[in-house]
Parts: C-alpha cells; sequence; structure tokens
C-alpha cells in the first residue's frame, strides 16, 4: 500500500494486477490505500466536470 502523504492526478497510473486494474502511484509503484483511492476518484471526477452523486 501506498503511504504517500498526497497524491495529484497525474502521480497516478493504472496496472493490470490479475484481471484486476488497480490505481498506482508513480513515484513509489504501490496500489492506493482505500482513503487515496477514494480522494482520487473525487478529483477525478470534478476534474471531468461532473457532479459527485452523494450515496
Amino acid at each position: 500500500m501506498c503511504e504517500c502523504s498526497k497524491i495529484h492526478l497525474f502521480e497516478v497510473e493504472f496496472k493490470l494486477d490479475g484481471m484486476i486494474v488497480v490505481p498506482t502511484h508513480k513515484n513509489c509503484g504501490f496500489a492506493l490505500n482505500e482513503k487515496q483511492s477514494d480522494k482520487f476518484q473525487k478529483d477525478l471526477v470534478k476534474s471531468w466536470g461532473m457532479q459527485v452523486e452523494e450515496e
């Protein structure tokens, strides 16, 4: 798991882990943890100009 303090959109790449696509941090090469993954998803949707649906 990636323990980097701050993740930016341009620092994330996607790698295959078996048949699953996993977002990983380019600098350290580890998969994002749950908190980082949630923040990345929100930032990505925001950058696309879409509104996030609240559950």
